[in-house]
């Protein structure tokens, strides 16, 4: 439970600081956005959407976006702990840029007309989640609204490079987030 708690507390922060951007401490201008996936029942991930199963994306649904949004993000952010350092290692999984905001639920294994799959931390394009065999992970399921739709998926590469841009030159307008976890067959 400590680990959880301790794993969860790691990725608050991370989300924080995409929040928030470089510099930037107006954060009470970002609207909460609800987010889940109807197939994730409790906090662990079916084995069907990872590498282990189908190797799809679960199916994925969220409410209403804040007015002015250009263009919703979706990551996976992995936390495994590293015991020997006491820390946690942060990665990402998947990332998919350019979902349209009039969007409000994707299909499992679907890929929104017009959005992009970026690289993960791993530098390849997927939209799955799998850890090493044995290897328990938690998993960070993030939605960002941001303001600019198309400078947003020209510049992308990839997940660790639009976290990076997100905070830096268009920080997030809306935000929702839950967590899952899953140990690798």
């Amino acid at each position: 439970m400590r680990l959880n708690a301790v794993a969860i507390s790691c990725v608050s922060l991370l989300s924080a600081l995409l929040l928030t951007g470089c510099g930037n401490s107006d954060s009470a201008k970002i609207s909460t956005i609800t987010f889940k996936s109807a197939a994730i029942d409790g906090t662990t991930i079916p084995t069907r959407y990872t590498c282990d199963g189908a190797d799809t994306s679960p199916p994925l649904e969220w409410g209403e976006v804040p007015t002015g949004t250009g263009t919703l993000v979706l990551f996976v952010v992995g936390v495994l702990p590293e015991p020997a350092t006491n820390s946690y290692k942060l990665s990402v999984e998947w990332a998919v840029a350019g979902v349209n905001p009039s969007l409000h639920r994707l299909s499992a294994g679907q890929l929104p007309p017009g959005a992009y799959v970026g690289e993960a931390t791993d530098g390849k394009r997927h939209y799955s989640i799998c850890p090493k065999r044995g290897q328990r992970k938690q998993y960070q399921f993030e939605l960002y609204a941001l303001p600019a739709a198309d400078s947003v998926v020209r510049e992308f590469a990839g997940g660790p490079v639009l976290l990076r841009l997100a905070r830096k030159a268009s920080p997030a307008i809306g935000h929702g987030d839950f967590i899952a976890s899953y140990k690798g067959v």
